[in-house]
């Protein structure tokens, strides 16, 4: 019986600390997609390298959400990930689309040609539709995961939501 006793104290106190260590590890990646992208927003980068850091982020976003077994726990990193960033997000896109406004023809060809090879476009067509399938019920998660793709798809002039 004492045996036993110890055995389930132990596993108890480990599942609360693999708990608490989650949520530490939940915090300070929370705090990296931050402080990356505010650098991106008020940094002085051409808006295609801001983009492309968006977009990296995102998808190392995804990456990290997706590893959540339990949808409410992966529902508050999204979240908190939506609150934190959302101006920082907006104020990239809106630069980029005016930076795209202000392309000629010859120049947004070429833009979307190196789109097309950026190490992030494979990541970002696979795990775009796994976490909106996920997250379907939660239209802001859907919202804000179509307004990054879709902001991507505007300036690449494809349909990389499908």
């Amino acid at each position: 019986m004492r045996f036993f006793n110890l055995n389930f104290l132990f596993f108890t106190s480990m599942i609360v600390l693999l708990g608490a260590c989650a949520t530490l590890q939940q915090g300070a990646w929370l705090k990296t997609h931050h402080r990356n992208l505010q650098a991106l927003a008020t940094g002085t980068l051409s808006a295609e390298d801001r983009l492309d850091g968006l977009l990296s982020d995102y998808v190392q976003f995804l990456n990290e959400d997706l590893k959540f077994a339990d949808p409410r726990k992966g529902i508050k990193f999204v979240r908190k990930y939506h609150d934190e960033n959302l101006s920082a997000i907006e104020t990239i896109l809106k630069n980029s689309e005016v930076w795209k406004e202000q392309m000629n023809l010859k120049d947004k060809l070429a833009f979307g040609l190196r789109i097309v090879k950026k190490p992030y476009i494979k990541d970002l067509i696979r795990l775009g539709p796994k976490f909106k399938r996920k997250y379907k019920e939660y239209e802001f998660a859907v919202k804000m995961a179509s307004r990054i793709s879709g902001g991507l798809t505007k300036l690449a002039g494809k349909n990389l939501e499908e």
